[in-house]
């Protein structure tokens, strides 16, 4: 799974919404706790329904004569035994009972008014023959629409035992009726009895009830019902539940991930418009558009494009005061000098003389200070108005060195150029600014007698021009800001007429200007320092 969806506001609401499956598990659980009141209250109906059927039947000595009615004749038995398992409702039940059924129509009729649907009543005499069987436990077979729903009921069983478990029953015979329930009921003792079926889900419950004649008890009476109309309604209550649940969790799914990808989109939008916003060099070079939303991300939209604009104007204003810095001191500066040439004037020599030189010396550095404040703003608005034009590269390094080797007759420089010609288009003039940047900060920091070591190479889509020389290493963690401006790493005092951190500054202007960058490395084992800077040739 991707990283950034993992942590992003899409997934976490997806999870969010995943609390909306505590709503089936908590129905399920209702629904298994009204299942469980309902087999309670089955269990009282019926054997409220096999007292009524016991009491109906006892003192009634005809239908349970002495001897069991077997004093008639024995083909006459057998035909009644032959009649009743044709009439009988459950001819299952009543083939396994072999010769232990023997039907009274009397009690059979009796029985077939006293039933109703889904419950199976058994009679039992003193000898433990079936004396009446009525209804029946078999489900009837689904209708053809009823079949889809059965598909459906299997598909959600494995589902439904997640969250709902079937009461545990003992298992038993479905044709018969429980044997020592029988004998209980014919020693006086009324009972109930859960069971199970073929079907797991499915349950009998039976109630048993003696049949008194006097004080003598002549029988017992066998209510049976199986569960399969709660289940019927707790599989229909499942289903509903489900069916509900799954169309609301996809409705609340789709909603949150629509909603979270709206808010993620906006997100990403304004973090893309404010890394546009801001250059590399700090600089701020676009803008935030503000929507007309009133919610958090529009007031922080609001927020950020009033903050980008205040920081706008303070940028514009600290670009500008260096020049208003180098305009305003001129004036002061220019009066100072000239009264110095005075004073030199009028006094040529002494003692007063050392001090008007020294005097002098710090005027010029002031002047240099001045000049180079506005150095940096000059330039990139020369930059900006400039036409791009081809030169060839190699010609022009050479040129400045041969320029150097003149400036410097003290220094040596080493110049390692291409043999032919290196074409590129852009600035030539701001290309040799910029050698002229690097080189000052050479000598600056070059000892004495050591050589500063230009180098020019070029494939068909860059060039490299890179300045080395001998001296201290570049202080560890200063090297990223080495070309941010006024940052140094010069000591006090260090390199020739004062120094302010803007010459590195222009030379990444030049280079960003010219689609390139500009890096500083030490080179091995502490012999100097490396400025290299890589221009598009294209």
């Amino acid at each position: 799974m991707d990283a950034a969806f993992v942590h992003g506001i899409r997934f976490r609401l997806f999870l969010a919404s995943l609390v909306l499956l505590a709503i089936p598990v908590l129905a399920a659980q209702f629904i298994s706790r009204m299942e469980t009141f309902l087999r309670g209250a089955q269990e009282q109906d019926i054997a409220v329904t096999a007292r009524a059927v016991a009491s109906a039947l006892s003192d009634r000595p005809a239908l349970f004569p002495p001897g069991g009615g077997v004093a008639g004749d024995p083909e006459d038995e057998e035909r009644r035994r032959i009649v009743g398992l044709f009439a009988a409702a459950d001819p299952v039940a009543a083939a396994s009972l072999g010769r232990a059924y023997v039907p009274s129509e009397e009690i059979e009729r009796f029985l077939e008014i006293m039933g109703r649907r889904a419950s199976r009543l058994w009679v039992v005499d003193t000898r433990s023959r079936v004396r009446g069987l009525s209804g029946s436990l078999r489900e009837p077979t689904p209708a053809r629409g009823e079949a889809p729903k059965a598909a459906i009921a299997s598909w959600l069983k494995p589902l439904v035992s997640l969250v709902v478990s079937a009461p545990q029953v003992p298992a038993g015979d479905e044709s018969k009726p429980v044997r020592a329930q029988i004998d209980r009921a014919l020693i006086g003792v009324s009972s109930t009895y859960w069971r199970g079926t073929r079907d797991r889900e499915v349950a009998i419950v039976s109630a048993a009830q003696p049949v008194f004649v006097g004080d003598d008890i002549v029988g017992a009476v066998v209510v049976e019902e199986t569960t399969a109309p709660i289940l019927l309604l707790r599989q229909s209550a499942l289903e509903n539940l489900i069916a509900v649940t799954l169309a609301v969790c996809v409705a609340a799914f789709a909603i949150l991930l629509l909603f979270a990808s709206r808010l993620a989109a906006r997100i990403r939008r304004l973090h893309a418009q404010a890394e546009a916003a801001i250059d590399a060099q700090g600089r701020i070079r676009g803008s935030i558009a503000v929507s007309g939303a009133k919610d958090e991300i529009g007031d922080l939209e609001r927020t950020m494009a009033a903050v980008l604009g205040r920081l706008r104007d303070y940028n514009a204003y600290l670009e500008q005061m260096a020049s208003r810095l180098s305009h305003e001191l001129r004036t002061p500066v220019a009066v100072v000098r000239s009264s110095l040439d005075n004073l030199r004037s009028q006094s040529p020599g002494g003692e007063a003389g050392v001090y008007l030189d020294r005097a002098g010396e710090g005027v010029e550095r002031l002047s240099r200070l001045v000049s180079r404040l506005s150095e940096g703003t000059r330039l990139e608005k020369m930059l900006e108005s400039a036409e791009r034009e081809s030169f060839d590269l190699a010609a022009v390094v050479g040129g400045c060195v041969e320029g150097y080797r003149s400036a410097y007759p003290g220094r040596e420089f080493a110049a390692d150029l291409p043999a032919g010609p290196v074409p590129m288009s852009g600035v030539p003039d701001a290309i040799a600014q910029l050698l002229d940047k690097l080189v000052e900060n050479a000598l600056d920091f070059a000892p004495p007698g050591t050589a500063i070591r230009v180098a020019l190479s070029a494939d068909p889509r860059t060039a490299r021009l890179s300045v080395a020389n001998a001296g201290p290493p570049i202080p560890p963690g200063v090297a990223p800001r080495l070309f941010d401006a006024m940052v140094s790493a010069r000591d006090q005092g260090q390199g020739r007429g004062g120094h302010l951190g803007l010459g590195l500054a222009i030379v990444r202007l030049v280079a960003v200007h010219h689609g390139g960058s500009a890096r500083a490395v030490n080179l091995p084992e502490g012999r100097g320092v490396l400025f290299e800077v890589e221009l598009a040739r294209s």
